[in-house]
């Protein structure tokens, strides 16, 4: 098949989708900057780091990393954070400016984890905003929006419907969908009403044409097997990073319940110990905090630091980083350029290999802050080391 090149706009978010790619049987690699032809293996995901600017600068971002990649005969995703969180509307703006399709279909379910979007309204865990997408791409973009209710999408008329919308002119076609079998379903019609569609969404959306594609295809990479140390201690710190609740009732659960070195990054702290686990991490923000933004990466910048001194002094040979700009600040000081995909190992979390600046391995975990339950780091560390 043609490389599929997925384009998000922080690092776990380009992780999570290169993950149900390799799930499906596709070879995938994670780049903290945008890949340069030519490209070698299936799926190539990276991030524009866009998140936290501005909207006019996220789509100036947008488009001078996406531009020279443009008239290549590859496959394009825009992946979108599930949560709906970021310049979505600005950012789809800049891609089709670029010429790459003529409009985008946008579907931000991952029904995996507990996100849907039902009458256009976003379903997700812990989330309590009421969020309208077709109403916030309004507000974001200069294009014209159109939306595809879930009946239509389990109906037999779903096709026509979307070719009706585009027809009237529709640029950016929201979907709702709430199941896998939806998302399924949304990847028929718009295969069957047109060729020229940007395919917009989350883990979930890439996630079912990953599969839908391994389906037909006559091969494909062959997952590899996960080496690790037999019967030795594999060292392993977590880093995260999150201000989500769902990343810190993580952290609460873990240090309630495993034997394990812990430090919160602040000021005045320092980061002796060493462990076989190892957690470092950021206090708990307080009520009305913004998670994305400057201050959020100055924080994450300041996490990172403690990071790389506690992996200078300790040597682990795996890590958890867990938070968009908590992994693109880590793995960027430790000088890691790309990941190669071995497994994933839960929903929009891969384990990965990757080789810094010095020539030392590591194998890597990539989660989304919001993403699994309470139990999940445990659950991670458990699936590496059994």
């Amino acid at each position: 098949m043609k490389p599929l090149l997925i384009l998000a706009d922080d690092l776990t978010g380009a992780a999570d989708s290169a993950a149900r790619c390799r799930h499906a049987g596709f070879a995938a690699t994670i780049f903290l900057q945008p890949p340069q032809p030519p490209f070698l293996g299936d799926v190539l995901a990276f991030t524009s780091d866009s998140r936290y600017l501005s909207a006019e600068d996220a789509a100036h971002r947008v488009r001078a990393v996406t531009a020279p990649l443009s008239l290549l005969d590859v496959r394009w995703y825009k992946k979108v954070d599930s949560t709906l969180r970021g310049h979505l509307g600005s950012e789809l703006d800049a891609l089709l400016d670029l010429g790459m399709a003529s409009c985008a279909v946008i579907c931000p379910a991952f029904p995996a984890q507990g996100r849907a979007l039902i009458d256009g309204m976003l379903v997700a865990p812990g989330v309590t905003a009421q969020i309208h997408l077709p109403t916030l791409l309004k507000t974001q973009s200069r294009h014209a929006v159109a939306h595809l209710l879930l009946e239509d999408v389990r109906s037999d008329g779903a096709v026509q419907k979307v070719r009706e919308l585009i027809a009237d002119g529709a640029k950016l076609i929201v979907v709702d969908a709430a199941e896998d079998a939806d998302l399924e379903a949304v990847l028929a019609a718009v295969e069957a009403a047109a060729a020229d569609v940007l395919l917009c969404g989350s883990a979930g959306l890439i996630g079912a044409w990953a599969a839908r594609e391994a389906r037909s295809a006559a091969s494909s990479a062959p997952v590899p097997q996960v080496e690790m140390p037999v019967g030795a201690k594999l060292g392993c710190l977590l880093v995260i990073g999150s201000g989500s609740d769902m990343a810190q009732r993580q952290i609460e659960q873990l240090r309630a319940t495993r034997s394990l070195v812990a430090w919160t990054v602040e000021p005045g702290a320092t980061y002796d110990g060493v462990g076989e686990t190892m957690l470092l991490h950021l206090p708990r923000p307080s009520h009305g905090t913004v998670l994305d933004g400057p201050q959020a990466r100055v924080s994450a910048e300041q996490l990172a630091e403690a990071a790389a001194e506690v992996i200078a002094r300790t040597s682990p040979s795996l890590l958890i980083l867990s938070g968009g700009d908590t992994a693109m600040h880590v793995l960027a000081r430790l000088g890691i350029e790309r990941l190669t995909v071995l497994a994933e190992w839960l929903p929009g979390m891969p384990l990965c290999t990757a080789v810094d600046k010095h020539r030392r391995a590591y194998k890597i975990v990539l989660k989304p802050g919001s993403f699994g339950q309470e139990e999940t780091l445990i659950t991670l560390l458990d699936l590496i080391r059994n």
